[in-house]
């Protein structure tokens, strides 16, 4: 008797329409539990062949029987797949060609082969089964072919050497076996399949779908598809290479300390528009001023000095005083020259791009330390950030289109001027910077280093290439890194 735990496996193995024929077909409770008990020992097999194998020989055992085969059919042929009480065979035996013989001959029949049939049995063509019969000493064989969505999956071949002989009960139950052992082996059969296999099954039946009649929604559908991917394939369309841009002034110019100082003021900051000669910021003087009032005490003391050896009529002496003059009054021409320059001035108009120094007044800066960037308004160059697997396409003179965050309704032209030859590593990735120039009048919306994203026209190709070519490269430059 088989356990209720299963009992209840099978019921969850076994699809409800599947369950509803087999219950159908049994008639009472004790034929139901005598298919489950058929089932049993196939479900507790890993792969199809063993499942095979456990159930021919429990339905040898169960049913009396000498001999019980399963052959699967596949492109129209029968292949055996198990034979009871033998785990391996021969395909080139006779008794295994014989056998899958009587398994074809129910397959092109689509129906029960029973030798001797019974009185209530239909004209059949029994010439293999016949031959089995005779040429192995058996009294009886059945064949059952095994259904599954319509199609034969596999056949069921039963072999009696003597009495009992198959009587309408044991028909009964072996066809009623074969409602639920179809869907069942070829759920087992297409799972144990490799990849390949699957994949070709899985065509095959769509090609099948496809070519044969009915199926009128899929063979629509397949035929718009067809037409959308004949159509990518052939149609064309502009090709354009994105990339981060950034706009900037055609001519930037720092406003420097001109010595080192401390920060007395900071007119302005980044942002700020100027004219030409506006004042930027301020050095403090009071040191300047000290300096150059020590120097032009002690060039008025040489000075008094210098004359007093003029009367002494000293010429070394004269010769070292005149000197400690000059010195005194180059070191006064400095001071003053330093005073003059204590206001930085903005040398065009423009706008001030970098530099805000309006919370560190006071702080002591360095000669030549930068402290505005100032850039114009109405020059500006393009610069693009290029990834180098899209450099391949671009030259000089090529036009694109440039759309900024700030201004994303306006599309500003432009062309190509410069490809930069070296590149630039960002967040693991190759860039190369690529210059151009607006092809028309800037806006007074625009400022410097305003961002967006823009697009160089490189030609036209075919769309499959244009949004699939970045996979293929991928895929190309992996293989061929991977192969030896």
């Amino acid at each position: 008797m088989m356990a209720p735990e299963s009992t209840s496996r099978l019921e969850q193995t076994l699809s409800s329409d599947v369950l509803a024929q087999l219950t159908a077909k049994a008639q009472s409770a004790d034929r139901l539990q005598l298919l489950f008990d058929l089932l049993s020992p196939a479900l507790g097999q890993a792969g199809y062949e063993a499942a095979a194998r456990a159930f021919v020989t429990e339905v040898a055992t169960r049913l009396q029987s000498d001999r019980v085969s399963l052959g699967t059919v596949s492109n129209g042929r029968v292949t055996l797949t198990a034979l009871s009480h033998n785990s391996t065979f021969s395909a080139k035996t006779t008794l295994v060609q014989a056998i899958t013989a009587a398994m074809e001959e129910a397959l092109d029949q689509r129906q029960t082969i029973l030798l001797p049939p019974l009185p209530t049995t239909s004209a059949q063509i029994r010439r293999a089964h016949d031959e089995l019969v005779r040429q192995f000493h058996t009294a009886a064989a059945c064949s059952v072919p095994l259904l599954c969505d319509g199609r034969v999956t596999g056949v069921l071949t039963v072999e009696r050497g003597a009495e009992p002989l198959f009587d309408r009960t044991t028909l009964d139950l072996l066809e009623a076996l074969s409602a639920v052992t179809g869907p069942l082996f070829e759920m087992q059969r297409r799972d144990a399949r490799w990849l390949g296999g699957k994949i070709w099954e899985s065509v095959r039946l769509q090609l099948a779908k496809l070519t044969g009649p009915n199926h009128v929604g899929f063979k629509l559908a397949t035929l718009a598809v067809a037409g959308l991917a004949a159509f990518f394939c052939f149609a064309t369309g502009d090709y354009r290479v994105t990339a981060k841009t950034v706009l900037e002034g055609s001519v930037q110019q720092a406003a420097v300390a001109p010595f080192q100082g401390f920060l007395e003021t900071a007119q302005v900051r980044a942002g700020d528009l100027v004219q030409a000669g506006q004042l930027l910021a301020t050095l403090q003087e009071h040191d300047l001023k000290l300096e150059r009032l020590r120097w032009s005490s002690q060039r008025d003391q040489l000075a008094k000095e210098y004359r007093q050896v003029l009367a002494e009529r000293d010429a070394a002496k004269l010769e070292i005083k005149a000197a400690e003059v000059v010195q005194a009054e180059a070191q006064v021409a400095l001071a003053t020259d330093k005073l003059a320059r204590t206001r930085i001035t903005a040398p065009f108009a423009g706008v001030v791009v970098s530099g805000d120094w309006s919370q560190r007044l006071g702080s002591p800066v360095e000669e030549g330390q930068v402290l505005f960037e100032i850039a114009p308004l109405h020059e500006y160059r393009v610069v693009l950030q290029v990834d180098d697997r899209d450099m391949a396409g671009l030259r000089v003179g090529q036009g694109g289109t440039l759309v900024l965050s700030s201004l994303p309704h306006d599309e500003l032209p432009f062309s190509v001027t410069q490809l930069t030859p070296v590149s630039t590593a960002k967040d693991g990735r190759n860039y190369f910077r690529v210059e151009a120039k607006l092809a028309t009048a800037p806006s007074d919306r625009l400022r410097p280093a305003m961002e967006g994203v823009g697009k160089i026209a490189v030609d036209e190709r075919s769309l499959v290439w244009i949004w699939t070519h970045d996979l293929v490269d991928w895929a190309s430059l992996k293989l061929w890194a991977w192969l030896p």
